[in-house]
């Protein structure tokens, strides 16, 4: 699998692909099991193509989620017009130890619905790991998308090496490679010049459903469970885990002492990271509330009701560097104020929200918030950039891209 492309091989996919001329054809996503790929994807089954999306885990993880028994027998069931979905749940490490027989039963899946379907249409295979060029090999498909959440080779230690020559055939062979992370759309642009007119940056969208009618220059009233907490509220919806720079949240809830300082996500388990240590010592302070998880339709409340929302990644974290917080448009579509360490993606924000370069610098940034009593003046502006780049809307410009490099 780490050949490049043989120029015939190239020529017999641009042949497939010229097939697609407009966007009546079947998309098959392997997989969609992030929330986040499930919403770029699931609104294009409203614009055009038959829909066909993969949710996939492995035994330990879907016993560990208490899957629902059904899931465990791979049912097809039907989402919406023109659109189906499909579970798997398969053996540990089956589908890249082992991909040419792991990849067997999502080729069946597709050979099944098509089939019901009777369908003649060109089919579109969209992936979101490299190791589904299997898959891909299998199927033959007219067209092929490659979606990036991350940098794959931080996923398996030992194989970093092997992951990076599998991704780049997956950039290279795709008719489109789409990136929600800047930083890794322009990485690739630099390693693959080849493909650079098919590489694209298409950061994640927001939820129109937590949009308000006009932008909320004041926090909204907030959930039950915050009512009696004393304001000014500063919250961080995520995982709890070691890319939060947790001595960063200590020097908030010290300075902010009479405030609330709202951390919403499941705890992590116990480790002997040196991180859960720092983790624990915030989270004994008297003004920090770990609120858990809480349902995702639940979530923009809890927002919207934030003085300030708070993005605290480490910056040298190497997950942090390469990735696209979804938290991002999630605060935005409340229209309330931002507050980030310098991690790449959000440094594109600097006209929307606050970037802090240092932990006095962060500390700063929130206290004119509050002093200025909750509105940095800039609502309007985030409320505007969600309403244009809902995950709708964001569906659509990935659509436009893909048939522009194929019709």
């Amino acid at each position: 699998m780490n050949a490049p492309p043989s120029a015939e091989a190239v020529v017999n996919r641009q042949a497939r692909a010229a097939k697609i001329q407009s966007p009546e054809f079947d998309l098959v996503v392997a997989d969609a099991s992030w929330s986040w790929t499930d919403r770029l994807f699931s609104p294009l089954a409203a614009m055009g193509p038959r829909l066909l999306t993969f949710q996939a885990c492995d035994w330990r993880t879907a016993w560990n989620q208490r899957r629902a028994a059904g899931d465990w027998f791979r049912p097809r069931r039907q989402r919406a017009e023109n659109h189906w979905e499909q579970s798997f749940i398969l053996p540990p490490g089956w589908m890249k130890t082992y991909p040419s027989l792991g990849m067997r039963p999502f080729r069946r899946a597709v050979a099944s619905w098509r089939a019901a379907r009777r369908s003649t249409r060109p089919l579109v295979l969209a992936i979101s790991y490299p190791h589904y060029l299997y898959l891909r090999d299998m199927l033959q498909p007219d067209a092929l998308l490659y979606y990036n959440m991350d940098d794959y080779s931080l996923y398996w230690t030992g194989q970093e090496a092997a992951v990076r020559r599998l991704e780049r055939r997956a950039v290279v062979e795709s008719d489109l490679a789409v990136f929600c992370a800047q930083v890794r759309a322009e990485e690739w642009r630099a390693a693959a010049p080849e493909a650079a007119d098919r590489i694209i940056h298409l950061p994640h969208g927001a939820p129109a459903a937590a949009i308000a009618p006009a932008p909320q220059h004041r926090p909204a009233n907030p959930p039950a469970d915050l009512v009696a907490l004393p304001r000014p509220y500063l919250g961080f919806v995520g995982s709890l885990e070691d890319r939060l720079d947790w001595p960063l949240l200590e020097a908030v809830a010290r300075r902010f002492s009479t405030g609330s300082i709202l951390l919403i996500g499941r705890e992590p388990p116990k480790t002997r990271e040196p991180w859960y240590e720092d983790f624990l010592r915030v989270k004994r302070l008297p003004n920090v509330h770990v609120l858990g998880w809480r349902d995702q339709a639940d979530l923009p409340g809890y927002n919207a009701s934030f003085d300030v929302c708070m993005i605290p990644y480490r910056c040298e974290h190497p997950f942090n560097r390469v990735s696209c917080p979804t938290k991002i448009m999630d605060y935005m579509a409340t229209s309330r104020p931002v507050v980030s360490t310098a991690v790449p993606e959000c440094c594109l924000y600097t006209d929307l929200f606050e970037i802090a370069q240092s932990e006095e610098a962060f500390l700063d940034c929130i206290h004119r918030i509050v002093a200025s009593g909750s509105d940095d003046g800039r609502a309007t502006d985030r409320w505007e950039c969600a309403r244009s780049a809902t995950w709708e809307r964001t569906s659509a410009r990935l659509l436009g891209n893909l048939l522009s490099r194929l019709c």
